[in-house]
């Protein structure tokens, strides 16, 4: 017949249209893990990062309002006791009172930053310098357990049980992240208020 055509002429626009056109990726690796995209809840803008020298601070500050509450009047006391062995065999009362003073301000400064990391996160320095603890993943308050009993009871257990933790714990504030090992072990995080 004079009008024949090849058969691919007839059904190349049908078979260009039904055939599926990929784009060309470059740099793109079928067989490559699956990535991510994972955001920090610490990072998140509400939740900004206490700077390393505000924690510092704090856990000096800590230390010196325990020295003063408790190292004065245990210093007078035993000052008192070492003035009274010179004079005579017998202890004084102040002393005593002195040693009283000591054990019930250790008691209540113990008592009181429990209650204060429990309902909000904080010591009494981190309220002075206005940080807190939350919860790594929600940024919640940690409550008791995770921020006295994991965070600071077992914490101390540990230092006392392996050489130089104390120093590595320390040391793991300079993560991107500032999360010390007392933090990794109660999934704590700590934040500007």
């Amino acid at each position: 017949m004079a009008d024949w055509q090849p058969v691919s002429t007839r059904f190349a626009s049908m078979q260009a249209a039904a055939s599926p056109q990929f784009p060309t990726i470059t740099g793109f690796n079928p067989y490559a893990a699956p990535q991510s995209n994972v955001v920090s809840a610490a990072m998140k803008p509400q939740h900004a990062l206490a700077s390393r020298g505000s924690r510092l601070g704090a856990s000096l500050l800590d230390v010196l309002v325990g020295a003063f509450a408790v190292g004065l009047p245990l210093v007078a006391g035993i000052a008192m006791l070492s003035g009274a062995e010179k004079s005579s065999n017998e202890v004084p009362v102040s002393a005593i009172v002195s040693f009283i003073i000591a054990g019930l301000a250790f008691l209540g400064l113990t008592i009181y930053n429990i209650i204060l990391l429990t309902n909000s996160g904080q010591t009494i320095a981190k309220r002075w310098l206005g940080i807190r603890i939350v919860n790594q993943p929600d940024g919640q308050n940690p409550g008791f357990v995770k921020a006295f009993l994991l965070r600071s009871f077992v914490n101390t257990i540990i230092c006392q049980v392996v050489p130089f933790y104390s120093i590595v714990d320390a040391c793991f504030i300079f993560r991107e992240d500032q999360r010390c090992l007392h933090d990794l072990i109660a999934d704590t995080v700590v934040v500007k208020c």
